[in-house]
């Protein structure tokens, strides 16, 4: 098995090295930091424009603007109106997406290579010159609404929320990206154009590209089409301070249409720029390694498992790092146990003696997952994006070098640093119990 993963990563890396070259970064005199790479292993071209904008970057008032804003931009500019925008792309051959997150929006095009100056052209016309005509605001008001209902009618996704309560009180990122239905509700067109012209200037933008084009061509046509709008006043960076609740006691919240029950049990992390980041991350991944990982054995393994399903992600942001155990079980009367388990697991690792074998076993992955996220367009910007605005592209393009370069002296001095006597802060949503 050894052989044949070192085998299957020295096959995609001799083709990925055949396929990209070297990457080029660069600053538009206008501020919008451009990442150029080449990757000509398909006759496509994908262009993700990153904005820092997102629920992070707004207040208790306009808490949704950025997502209903994400919506808006595609219905007509001030030279296309909106069937001539999607139909345009879709006759191109081309694919149009948008998301928002926390901590940013990303707005991404695909397309064949041949047609490559005409995505650009769409896309910075989309940013920059949208009109969110007054016609379709109700519609993508409405759309938005629907939305915000599905997700309060979605068990899990009302999990999600109160952990974000709990873990971030009185801070933004306890706000949901989608919003509420009031503030939606309430919102007028004007409010969210505001709102457009202060956060959409291209010095507050980061575009990144790779496909099948020669770079200096591709440089020209950025700086046709996004070097020509003017630098804007940069959006005010949100001023909080984060305080995590840890300790022993188990915030609950009881629900009626839950079936199961879902924990969250949050660890605080080094953030992305620490020495120690990249040595907690392999240990991370090897929590959440599957059926081999030991805390996977102690909650699901046995014939009266204490779980169904368990994870293991580190949530990464500017300003924390958090390293979240998910855990899903059918029994409420589990949480106790699953936690005490939990914390036994965690607190053995520091005398677990960590071997080259176990980090290959993280590292080989993300090998791979690296090279085939390359290959797949559609999906690379998606992923890429969100770290992209948080932690910039010298970490994304570096990220594999530094798990590489993790010893196993280095994961087993974060376990004992991190996990000896660890601090947490643990949720449950349970089902609400049955009225007679």
């Amino acid at each position: 098995m050894k052989a044949f993963l070192s085998a299957v990563v020295s096959i995609f890396i001799s083709v990925s090295a055949a396929a990209a070259t070297e990457t080029t970064i660069y600053t538009l005199p206008n501020g919008m930091q451009v990442i150029l790479r080449e990757n000509h292993a398909s006759p496509l071209v994908s262009s993700v424009v990153v904005v820092r904008a997102g629920s992070k970057f707004e207040t208790a008032q306009n808490n949704g603007f950025t997502h209903l804003l994400e919506h808006m931009l595609f219905n007509g500019t001030e030279k296309r109106t909106r069937e001539e925008f999607n139909e345009g792309i879709k006759d191109h051959g081309g694919y149009i997406n948008a998301f928002t997150r926390q901590e940013m929006t990303g707005y991404l095009i695909v397309i064949p290579r041949e047609f490559m100056e005409f995505g650009l052209d769409i896309q910075a016309d989309q940013l920059f010159n949208s009109i969110l005509p007054e016609a379709e605001f109700p519609k993508e008001r409405d759309i938005v609404v629907e939305e915000i209902r599905k997700d309060n009618d979605n068990v899990e996704n009302v999990a999600q929320d109160f952990f974000n309560s709990v873990v971030f009180a009185e801070t933004p990122y306890e706000r949901p990206v989608i919003g509420y239905e009031s503030t939606i509700r309430s919102v007028t067109r004007d409010e969210v154009m505001a709102y457009y012209k202060a956060h959409y200037v291209p010095n507050n933008m980061i575009a990144l590209i790779i496909g099948d084009f020669e770079t200096p061509e591709m440089k020209k046509l950025v700086d046709r089409y996004f070097g020509k709008p003017s630098a804007g006043n940069m959006p005010l960076s949100p001023d909080f301070q984060i305080s995590f609740p840890f300790g022993p006691e188990i915030k609950i919240k009881r629900h009626p249409h839950a079936e199961n029950t879902y924990i969250q049990i949050s660890f605080p992390a080094p953030v992305y720029s620490d020495p120690n980041f990249f040595a907690f991350d392999v240990l991370s991944q090897y929590l959440n390694s599957g059926e081999s990982s030991p805390l996977s054995q102690a909650l699901t393994a046995g014939e009266s498992p204490l779980a169904g399903e368990v994870s293991v992600g580190l949530e990464m942001q500017k300003e924390f790092s958090l390293m979240n155990v998910s855990v899903k079980t059918d029994k409420p009367e589990n949480v106790e146990p699953i936690l005490k388990k939990t914390l036994e697991v965690l607190q053995g690792l520091p005398a677990y003696r960590f071997g080259q074998e176990d980090i290959r076993r993280v590292v080989v992955p993300n090998k791979v997952n690296e090279i085939r996220l390359e290959e797949k367009l559609h999906y690379y910007g998606i992923m890429k994006a969100p770290y992209l605005a948080t932690c910039g592209y010298d970490f994304l393009e570096n990220y594999v070098d530094h798990l590489s370069a993790v010893t196993p002296e280095l994961v087993a001095s974060v376990a004992v640093r991190y996990f000896a006597d660890p601090k947490y802060v643990v949720c449950a949503l349970e089902p609400a119990p049955e009225v007679e």
